[in-house]
């Protein structure tokens, strides 16, 4: 039973392991990075980053030459690693009882000290790991296992940051292939709502795994003196002025997913918004006048400052378009007081929005669970 329990979990490490990508990329960099930080802190001649596949370990990643690129998986030390998935520190290779028979898969290199953590999928899945090794017999202090706790969650962000820009590489080329010629498909980027709202749920769980801050900003646009009308008019089942539904919307406008107009005032906006932010930041429409802008570490700060942005390269329309446009900005931040999930963040950000409605046009609220107000 314990032997079927052990297998299903290997296949799903295996599974998140191979969606990640992290065997096919050839690009190290930001590992080396890493690998050499993690050196420098825990004051050890070595470490290394490597992805752990069936039947092999890949070292991806050294601090320092190390006379192998691959070894064999089994009685390799990352084992300890796997089964715990948490911080391993063995202070004498030779004498610990875990490691003192294990095959000497480092080699001839002398190495006493090892010291690890995994790097994990977005999962939990601990797909490979962050190893420090060194010829003296010791256990890390406090402080350094900190620090390689640290690294070993910046290597797994780097590891998720690889597998969505990977996706998003696969997405645009298929797009390509496809030659569509909706409007869309001049929008790299901007997700419809059901895909919008899947994208929240990603990030915020994204955010939670890495500790990292995770910002929302709910962007609406209006003609002037023409709210909720016009090319930007709001679709069926979006709120109205008086603010979000009592449960919130992330259910209400799942439901509601029928196809937004497309025009040049609105292919303008689109581009717009996408010309302002990063590659890693995502463009979603909830409705015909309403957009999600998903900020992956952002704190709010910085995402009012990118709202202030995009207020401004809105209010200069081309010349084409005659109508002015009013817009309202609604922020919220993954972390701030009871905003813990996808669906309390888009609760917040659009409560926001509705409190930036009430302040006039063109206004940025950030959310009241953030203590701050209209800017």
């Amino acid at each position: 039973m314990k032997a079927d329990i052990h297998a299903q979990q290997e296949e799903q490490r295996l599974r998140a392991l191979y969606q990640s990508g992290s065997l096919d990329d050839h690009e190290h960099g930001d590992f080396d990075l890493v690998a050499r930080a993690a050196a420098r802190l825990c004051d050890a001649p070595q470490a290394f980053v490597a992805f752990v596949d069936r039947d092999t370990v890949w070292i991806k990643s050294s601090a320092d030459w190390l006379p192998f690129r691959q070894m064999p998986r089994h009685g390799a030390l990352c084992e300890l690693v796997l089964q715990h998935n948490a911080l391993v520190n063995v202070a004498d290779l030779q004498a610990d009882p875990r490691t003192a028979r294990r095959p000497p898969t480092l080699g001839g290199c002398g190495f006493r000290m090892y010291a690890a953590v995994p790097i994990q999928a977005l999962d939990g899945q601990p797909i490979g790991v962050l190893s420090v090794l060194d010829t003296r017999s010791r256990l890390l202090g406090d402080e350094q296992r900190d620090w390689l706790q640290q690294l070993g969650r910046q290597a797994s962000a780097l590891a998720e940051w690889r597998r969505r820009r990977r996706e998003l590489e696969v997405a645009l080329q298929a797009r390509e292939r496809a030659g569509s010629q909706d409007s869309r498909s001049q929008l790299p980027g901007r997700a419809g709502r059901a895909g919008t709202l899947a994208r929240i749920e990603d990030e915020c769980q994204r955010a939670l795994r890495f500790a990292m801050p995770f910002t929302l900003v709910v962007l609406e646009i209006d003609r002037d003196g023409a709210a909720g009308a016009g090319p930007c008019e709001s679709a069926p089942g979006a709120a109205t002025s008086g603010g979000p539904a009592p449960n919130g919307e992330m259910q209400d406008l799942a439901a509601s997913d029928a196809a937004p107009r497309h025009d040049t005032l609105l292919a303008w906006i689109g581009q717009l918004l996408q010309q302002s932010l990063r590659s890693t930041d995502t463009v979603g429409q909830l409705a015909d006048n309403r957009f999600a802008v998903l900020l992956p570490n952002t704190p709010t700060q910085g995402a009012v400052t990118l709202a202030d942005v995009m207020r401004g390269r809105i209010a200069h329309r081309p010349a084409g378009l005659a109508a002015r446009l009013q817009t309202r900005f609604g922020v919220a931040t993954m972390g701030l007081n009871r905003i813990d999930g996808a669906q309390s963040l888009l609760a917040a950000a659009l409560a926001a929005l509705t409190q930036a409605r009430l302040s006039g046009p063109d206004s940025i609220a950030v959310s009241l669970e953030a203590n701050s107000g209209v800017v």
